[in-house]
């Protein structure tokens, strides 16, 4: 029987890519010589560093003190994603900090995609190395722009992914002007805000005619906007929209009128994804059936609707369920129904019909879970399960251990394609390990352990507004 270690080099890449804790890359590295080549490049392929680590602050310069100290090692940065970043410097810390960023980007000379989202931490200095990176295609940045020039942003022409996190009047002003630019490559526009009243209408339609390559559009947290800004985009898009996200927009937004301008243009002929979020105020039975009709011709494979009141309890009409997952269901991987509960009913079907569901984030009450759980079983390609539990103002919060008895009591009958589970805010991967019974048979035993992907589970990542 052949050992590990008598396969061949060139498989060692493809098996590394199974590999996606750090640790458990960095210690591949130092095996021998030869994992040291093929797994370096998987260490360094995609670096970031999270708000919500441990010395976050001084990880990022140690992290640019590597990266400007070794090209060797940076020239295998393909991703960089700095989510945290030190303000609290002396003058002189501050500035020596910067050069060595400056530097350790400059060296990336493979990036293709950069995040900077600390409010107030991006500036032009790091904005001009970025410029000097040939393959840079994705930018994700926090549009405070306080310490840098949005002059620079037009200088950056080759992107086809934007994403502006709270921006300043200043990017905005200078925006048409960078899109214009951008427009032949740009594939994806996301705009996040919070009660911004600068992203109108009018500024959408005089994005719109630089927008016709455009496949991915995200307005979240915008006010003003409503159908008739979307509606700009969506109708002079030329190949028809992939991926859609309207969230925290004006409550004026006709869905009507939106469907019938999208019907008309076939907008959405190509859509495969959406996220909408249902306001305290929407009249449901019309908004219901304008959905519907609107996704009617649409190949939809992800679907996912939220409330933006705190109350779970919308009561949207199981037939929408019924009649989405009827027009859709042989081809939605993800059903994502946030911020109120579904019936039994629905969620049967939900679980039955989607053949290729792999993806389930619902709202589910304690009281139901063991029926919920049945239903869960009907999903036989489920990977990921996500379940919020609906309390009131009244009530003490679940416990650790009880959302771990609850979800693993789940998981023992659901499908064995399962490998991720979250209840509430807890997520944990699911591992298996196998025994043998008295019959000298095979069984698995599962048990719940933490998430060794970096990732954020998309339930984390779903607008609050």
């Amino acid at each position: 029987m052949a050992q590990f270690l008598e396969l061949p080099l060139e498989l060692l890449p493809v098996v590394f890519d199974f590999v996606v804790k750090p640790q458990h890359i960095s210690a591949l590295c130092l095996v021998n010589k030869s994992f040291n080549e093929f797994a370096t490049p998987s260490l360094y392929r995609r670096v970031f560093i999270f708000a919500w680590y441990k010395e976050a602050k001084t990880k990022v310069a140690l992290l640019f003190r590597t990266l400007s100290g070794c090209p060797q090692l940076a020239r295998h940065v393909r991703k960089l994603e700095i989510r945290d970043f030190p303000k609290a410097l002396s003058t002189t810390g501050h500035f020596d900090l910067l050069q060595i960023c400056v530097k350790g980007i400059r060296n990336c000379v493979n990036l293709r995609s950069c995040t900077w989202t600390r409010d107030g931490s991006l500036h032009s200095v790091v904005l001009e190395s970025l410029r000097d990176c040939q393959q840079l295609r994705e930018l994700e940045i926090n549009g405070n722009s306080s310490q840098y020039n949005p002059i620079l942003l037009t200088q950056l022409s080759r992107l086809s992914k934007i994403s502006l996190i709270m921006p300043s009047a200043q990017v905005l002003d200078i925006f048409p002007s960078w899109i214009s630019i951008t427009g032949a490559t740009l594939r994806s526009l996301t705009i996040i805000c919070k009660e911004s009243t600068l992203v109108t209408d009018a500024f959408l339609e005089h994005l719109a005619p630089n927008l016709q390559e455009l496949e991915y559009l995200y307005i979240i947290g915008c006010p003003k906007v409503t159908h008739h800004g979307i509606g700009a985009v969506a109708s002079t898009n030329q190949n028809g929209l992939v991926g859609i996200s309207l969230e925290g927009l004006s409550q004026a937004f006709d869905m009507s009128t939106f469907k019938a301008l999208c019907l008309r243009t076939k907008a959405l002929r190509r859509l495969r994804a959406i996220t909408l979020a249902v306001h305290a105020q929407m009249p449901l039975v019309n908004w219901t059936r304008d959905v519907d009709e609107l996704l009617s011709s649409a190949p939809l494979e992800l679907f996912s609707v939220y409330a933006t009141a705190t109350s779970v309890r919308t009561p949207i009409p199981d037939d929408f369920w019924q009649s989405i997952v009827a027009k859709h269901g042989p081809r939605l991987r993800r059903f994502s129904v946030h911020r109120m509960q579904i019936s039994p009913t629905a969620l049967q079907a939900i679980c039955s019909q989607c053949t290729l569901l792999e993806q389930l984030f619902v709202v589910v009450g304690k009281r139901e879970l063991d029926v919920a759980a049945r239903l869960f079983a009907l999903a036989k390609n489920l990977r990921t399960l996500h379940i919020n539990f609906p309390l009131a103002t009244s009530e003490p919060a679940v416990s650790l251990s009880t959302l771990m008895q609850d979800a693993l009591s789940i998981v023992s009958v659901c499908s064995p394609t399962l490998t991720h589970i979250g209840c509430n805010t807890r997520v944990w991967q699911v591992e298996r390990t196998v025994h043998d019974d008295e019959n000298g048979g095979k069984y698995m035993v599962p048990a719940l352990a933490p998430q060794e992907n970096p990732d954020i589970p998309e339930q984390f990542l779903v607008l609050r507004a």
